[in-house]
């Protein structure tokens, strides 16, 4: 199946793209694919999703299909899922 990523600021720069499509088992679970995800695009992109122990880090929003859903939620993807991280703005 395909899941698209959609990133914004640093987590877009990070990437090097604002989205990527990714193929996958049916059923994956959200925070596999965010581990592999970090995995693929190293340091840059990692410190913005999982911390050192594979968690994902509490300041990440995520929205699944356009709702916002939490860490403690166990999410499973469907095929054509659209998963949107948000990291949180910094500056003044």
């Amino acid at each position: 199946m395909k899941v698209t990523f959609r990133y914004t600021s640093q987590l877009a720069t990070a990437a090097g793209s604002s989205e990527e499509v990714v193929e996958t088992e049916s059923g994956s679970a959200l925070l596999g694919l965010l581990r592999d995800l970090a995995d693929k695009h190293g340091p840059d992109f990692a410190k913005f999703v999982v911390d050192v122990d594979g968690n994902v880090v509490s300041t990440l929003v995520m929205a699944v299909n356009g709702t916002q859903v939490s860490v403690e939620e166990l999410i499973s993807l469907d095929s054509d899922s659209e998963v949107m991280l948000i990291t949180p703005m910094s500056g003044g």
